[in-house]
């Protein structure tokens, strides 16, 4: 309840001080300058369309990629057609997505991307399938991937199976990464492993166990977890959608990282627009899944399911 009191009360002030201005400016304006009623601040809603990046050269290589950066594949076509082939998700799945996007949505009013190269190119790209090339993205480290301290640069197996032996669980490190747990459910290869633990011990959880064992701040390289990168990335969506707000855009383009989105929309205090938990992906966010976020009231909610790929090529 506190996370939830925090997440609104962060943008709550803003809304309040922009509501005030209004009011006194209303009153000392003529009537017919006066905003008439249903379009004040407070009942604007914003729709984020909260997007993974493109697949990139260290996707394709297995290799950890959190602040760490690589670009996008470039892939076979100039635009992805289905069935999308991992060589496509790259830039051709980006202009395709983009387009989709654009053709069920209209045309974005801003558009905001991470600082790496990847969230950048996947953003230009989406944006030019959209038909939307002129208009700007602006960066912002605050959407970045979570931060994998010693482990930025070394092979995912690497990571994930130390996070999962200290969460407690015995790999077989000789068998196939999907080779089946025992009965006592142990002993499985590392992608099994790595599933049951998070099954288990959630994403939270996983995630504070990447953290004890990649944070190296000595080393100069600091690692993070669910919480630390939910602060960051519901401070940079709530500024974004602040703007938004007083701009009164509708729809907003922003592309993030796999994790970054899953650790904002499986946050323990968000709730889907019908007030469940949102449904999350089993498998992460696919490149270029896409998650539709409604702020409103200073409050944000996600519409429908985490990572959606509604918007890939269809047959």
């Amino acid at each position: 309840m506190k996370k939830s009191i925090i997440r609104v009360a962060a943008v709550t002030a803003a809304l309040l001080a922009a509501t005030t201005l209004t009011a006194v400016s209303a009153a000392a304006a003529p009537p017919s300058a006066v905003v008439g009623a249903g379009n004040s601040k407070a009942d604007r809603v914003v729709t984020i369309y909260l997007t993974r990046h493109g697949r990139t050269i260290l996707n394709q290589t297995d290799t950890v990629q959190g602040w760490s950066d690589s670009p996008l594949l470039v892939g076979t076509k100039p635009v992805a057609t289905a069935p999308v082939g991992k060589l496509d998700e790259g830039r051709p799945l980006a202009a395709a997505v983009g387009a989709n996007l654009g053709a069920a949505v209209g045309p974005f009013a801003a558009a905001y991307s991470a600082d790496g190269k990847r969230h950048f190119e996947t953003a230009t790209s989406a944006l030019q399938g959209a038909g939307q090339s002129k208009l700007t993205v602006t960066q912002d480290a605050r959407l970045r991937e979570v931060n994998f301290g010693k482990y930025e640069g070394k092979e995912n197996k690497e990571l994930w199976t130390a996070a999962t032996e200290h969460l407690g669980y015995a790999i077989d490190h000789d068998a196939p990464p999907l080779a089946p747990a025992d009965a006592n459910g142990q002993n499985g290869g590392w992608q099994t492993m790595q599933g049951i633990a998070i099954a288990q011990h959630g994403l939270y959880g996983m995630m504070a166990a990447i953290k004890a064992v990649a944070d190296a701040p000595e080393l100069g390289l600091p690692a993070e977890d669910c919480t630390d990168v939910d602060a960051r990335m519901t401070e940079a969506l709530t500024e974004i959608a602040a703007k938004a707000v007083d701009k009164n855009d509708k729809t907003v383009f922003v592309v993030s990282s796999g994790l970054s989105i899953s650790c904002f929309a499986g946050a323990p205090d968000m709730r889907d627009t019908t007030g469940a938990t949102p449904a999350m992906p089993p498998a992460g966010v696919p490149n270029l899944g896409v998650t539709k976020v409604v702020y409103k009231d200073g409050a944000f909610t996600i519409d429908g399911p985490v990572g959606s790929k509604a918007y890939y090529p269809q047959p």
